[in-house]
């Protein structure tokens, strides 16, 4: 069944609308190769029918006693729909904006604060958003699909998420499963079985990892549907609120044209895209919004040479430039392409990098020349 079929002409012209929107987001101006950059590589999980089906539900979102899906107020659910895909759109992608097609006539700039104030730079900094949102609104459960290319999240991890969490509300409870661990249906469901009368009157997280989810694309929709089963037989069941929030989160590969999942699911589910699931504060790495548009040296003002004094906002950035050297000097070239002087350079740096006494003033002659 093509979703065209049961969308009317009015949602058909907002798709074709949207269409145009997701391209010219992706393409890049001036780029030699036009396909360099493709939408699915941009938006990720995006299909063929991907806008059509935004479009669609969308429209029944706002409009839920409109059966005949027309009449509605294209532009209102044009830019509901755009709201929808920004979730599923990749980092990288937010950086080349400025250099997109969309950019030649409209302001993309407000497209990228809008993004950043989506909150999903990060795992944890979604779920601490959602948590905060719905303890006003105590709307229920909320379902997210999320998908991601780090690697996914291990116990410790957990753990340290339920104690970011615990900042956010008193109490947090959290419990990871990945599809892979069930040999059957019937572990599964009753996993969640377990989860949904557990725990009833606190704030409770269940994250469903799977890897390779451009395999798994049947797994992860099948054990989508037996949740929300397990959610309407509880619902009938118990006339108490439903204080959870159930996460799916896959992993993909980073290809640049797209996977074959199709990451948008519509109805209950909240589809976003998480490039690392990590926190800022694990990886050490600066929030993409302090350093979009700078240059490398404009990072480091602020550095004091004579005091060796770093800047606030790149103390914990010291041990990422250290990380960065060995890889950065292993792709050096000699012109005589003599492989020798490569590895006799990268084995040279790793001892100094060893060395506690020559160490630090690597890393200050580094951070010395980055500042010029």
């Amino acid at each position: 069944l093509n979703m065209s079929s049961v969308v009317p002409e009015q949602g058909i012209r907002i798709s074709e609308h949207l269409r145009e929107w997701v391209e010219e987001f992706s393409i890049v101006q001036g780029s030699v190769d036009r396909n360099s950059f493709k939408e699915g590589g941009t938006f990720i999980g995006y299909q063929e029918d991907t806008c059509i089906s935004i479009v669609f539900h969308v429209i029944k979102q706002m409009y839920p006693n409109n059966h005949k899906l027309d009449g509605v107020n294209a532009v209102n659910v044009l830019a509901e729909c755009k709201a929808e895909l920004l979730k599923m759109v990749a980092t990288d992608a937010v950086f080349r904006l400025k250099n997109s097609l969309l950019s030649i006539h409209s302001d993309v700039n407000e497209l990228m604060e809008q993004y950043f104030n989506l909150r999903i730079t990060s795992l944890v900094e979604y779920l601490e958003r959602i948590i905060a949102i719905q303890g006003k609104n105590d709307t229920g459960a909320h379902l997210t699909l999320a998908t991601t290319h780090s690697r996914l999240l291990t116990d410790r991890d957990v753990d340290e998420f339920k104690l970011r969490l615990c900042e956010v509300k008193n109490k947090v409870e959290i419990m990871s499963l990945s599809l892979q661990q069930f040999q059957t249906e019937q572990e599964y469901i009753r996993e969640i079985q377990v989860f949904l009368r557990r725990n009833r009157f606190t704030k409770t997280v269940l994250l469903v990892q799977c890897e390779r989810g451009e395999d798994n694309a049947k797994l992860v929709a099948c054990a989508r549907h037996m949740v929300e089963d397990e959610l309407k037989e509880r619902r009938r069941e118990e006339a108490t609120k439903i204080n959870i929030f159930i996460v799916f989160l896959i992993l993909l590969n980073r290809q640049a044209y797209g996977t074959k999942f199709a990451s948008y699911c519509g109805g209950d589910w909240n589809t976003v895209h998480i490039d690392d699931i990590r926190s800022l504060e694990y990886t050490g790495m600066l929030p993409m919004s302090f350093v979009i548009g700078k240059q490398i040296y404009e990072l480091f003002e602020g550095y004091q040479p004579d005091t060796k004094t770093f800047p606030t906002h790149l103390v914990c950035q010291k041990m990422k430039f250290t990380n960065c050297i060995q890889n950065a000097a292993s792709r050096l070239q000699d012109q005589n392409g003599s492989e020798e002087r490569t590895y006799d350079r990268v084995r040279d740096i790793l001892n100094i990098l060893q060395d506690i006494h020559y160490s630090d003033t690597f890393t200050e002659l580094l951070c010395q020349r980055l500042a010029k």
